[in-house]
C-alpha cells in the first residue's frame, strides 16, 4: 500500500502557528531569561575559559531566539 507523505511545515510556518500560544511564549521567555542570566554570569567570570563557555551559551541562546522569532523573508 502506498502512502502519500504529508509535507512537513517549515520552521517559519511552525513558529508562526505556535507564536500565539501561551506555552510557546513561556518557552521564549525562559530562553530570554536564561540568556540574561548568562550576561550576569559573564560580569562575574574569573578567567578566559569561563568567559568562552558563557559567551558560547549566550550565542546559542541568541540563535535560538532568532530562530523562534523567524520571519518570512
Amino acid at each position: 500500500m502506498m502512502t502519500t507523505e504529508i509535507p512537513k511545515p517549515t520552521l517559519i510556518e511552525s513558529v508562526k502557528s505556535l507564536s500565539d500560544r501561551d506555552e510557546f511564549k513561556v518557552i521564549v521567555s525562559f530562553i530570554r531569561d536564561e540568556r540574561e542570566r548568562f550576561f550576569a554570569d559573564l560580569r562575574q567570570a574569573q578567567d578566559s575559559n569561563e568567559v568562552m563557555k558563557i559567551t558560547g551559551s549566550i550565542s546559542t541562546l541568541s540563535e535560538m531566539l532568532e530562530l523562534l522569532s523567524a520571519q518570512p523573508e
